[in-house]
């Protein structure tokens, strides 16, 4: 993955770049002139030559003045130790070639958070300090998704995908975001961007995907969930992606494209019933205990509309013994 690439993207949508001032650096956000937003995209180098990937210039003006200054935002996905250093480097290249003063920030995507990083950047003599450097640094594996995702903002939203969270509640955190996200008042192209880089770093399984199309279904009153499903939802696609690529092999080998289209029909539903019963199976050992061979293979056998009969019927199981009634009750 390109994160440098995904992070540009992000923040060069005018909302989401003003969202991210409003919800990491308030004060800054106070004396930007955000009608003045320039990207500045020419080609820069460093000191040995080396183009510089991760950055992102933009040019704009203080608050109700004349005076323009430079925000350098350098995105960073891997641990760098001199990061101190390539900061006071790209301060001084920025200053240099536009003769403007220069708000540097790093926005840290690591997965594990970075070392606290040594600020101010100093170099002192017995006599005097020649330099001293600053810079504001947004780590964001020290920060809490659930907390950024009860603001209606989209870089929070977007970026709490590279926070920190329990692993475990990967789904509820999903949930929460496209819920989060469809009520904000955004325009609808940059809740596409949005949605679109928490998925890239927030990929659910399809039996994830699933369930979280179960929670999103019970959770969310009926017309905040037609608001959420109006999203380009990624997860949920994802549960039956594996049915629709055998279905689109099976409708190729066919050969016509009857069969293909066929083919995509019944990898959906296959897909979708592949999904359905691993989250079943899964529900029924946390409910029941470890199933017999005979009775996950009697699982495995059951139509879609069963499978989610027996998906409610469970909730009031609590032994091997209700299933094989219900089975024995539910089998053709």
């Amino acid at each position: 993955m390109n994160h440098d690439a995904m992070f540009k993207m992000l923040l060069k949508a005018p909302t989401v770049l003003q969202g991210f001032f409003h919800a990491f650096l308030p004060e800054v956000a106070r004396f930007i002139d955000f009608q003045t937003i320039e990207f500045v995209d020419t080609e820069r180098h460093t000191f040995h030559a080396r183009r510089r990937t991760g950055d992102l210039l933009i040019k704009t003006r203080f608050q109700g003045k004349a005076t323009g200054f430079l925000i350098h935002l350098e995105h960073q996905a891997q641990r760098h130790a001199d990061l101190g250093r390539r900061m006071l480097e790209y301060f001084l290249l920025d200053w240099q070639d536009f003769d403007l003063p220069v708000y540097p920030i790093a926005v840290l995507s690591h997965k594990k958070r970075a070392a606290a990083c040594q600020l101010p950047l100093c170099v002192d003599f017995p006599n005097k300090r020649v330099l001293r450097f600053e810079f504001d640094v947004i780590d964001l594996a020290r920060m809490d998704a659930e907390t950024y995702l009860k603001l209606p903002n989209p870089a929070s939203l977007a970026l709490s995908s590279r926070m920190r969270f329990d692993q475990t509640n990967r789904v509820r955190l999903a949930r929460d975001f496209f819920v989060k996200l469809a009520d904000t008042p955004i325009p609808g192209n940059v809740k596409r961007l949005v949605a679109g880089f928490f998925s890239e770093y927030q990929r659910l399984s399809p039996p994830e995907a699933l369930q979280l199309n179960h929670q999103l279904s019970k959770v969310v009153p009926d017309m905040a969930r037609e608001k959420v499903m109006q999203l380009t939802n990624p997860f949920i696609e994802l549960g039956i992606q594996r049915g629709i690529q055998r279905g689109i092999q099976r409708g190729i080998q066919r050969g016509i494209q009857q069969g293909l289209q066929r083919g995509r029909q019944e990898g959906r539903r296959e897909g979708r019933q592949e999904g359905e019963i691993e989250l079943v199976l899964r529900q029924l050992k946390r409910r029941v205990g470890v199933l017999t061979a005979s009775q996950e293979r009697a699982v495995r056998q059951l139509e879609l509309p069963r499978i989610e009969a027996l998906s409610e019927a469970l909730l009031d199981f609590t032994s091997r013994a209700d299933l094989t009634r219900w089975l024995r009750a539910n089998s053709e």
